[in-house]
């Protein structure tokens, strides 16, 4: 008797490598996030593998802001500080005072407001 194996093959076809899952994650959640995501999964009607895999294509990533942005973020901190001590002036010694440093400030926060685009 001659066995030809290479006629037939049993089983189902390999798959392609794009489709093969090679790669695996480990995560490590505390008791109310693991809870989170078992109740998320289960009202989604998936296990817990789909619902993430779902996750990976669906969700929108927001970016940080970047080194400039922060950067006038706290000079609009500095510029707001600068305007409560001005109003607090403003109180103690009169508003004519401090009429031409404060429309200073307004266009420097102008400013800054059109490069942020807010």
């Amino acid at each position: 008797m001659v066995l030809n194996n290479s006629s037939r093959k049993g089983g189902r076809p390999a798959k392609s490598l794009a489709e093969k899952r090679k790669y695996r994650l480990s995560l490590k959640l505390n008791t109310s996030e693991y809870l989170q995501l078992k109740s998320k999964s289960k009202m989604a009607g998936k296990n817990r593998c789909e619902f993430f895999r779902e996750l990976i294509f669906s969700s929108e990533i927001k970016q940080r802001f970047s080194k400039e942005q922060n950067e006038i973020f706290r000079q609009l901190t500095g510029m707001a500080n600068n305007l409560n001590q001005l109003v607090k002036l403003a109180h103690v010694q009169g508003v004519w005072y401090v009429e031409l440093t404060a429309k200073k400030l307004l266009n420097d926060l102008d400013e800054l407001l059109k490069r942020i685009k807010l």
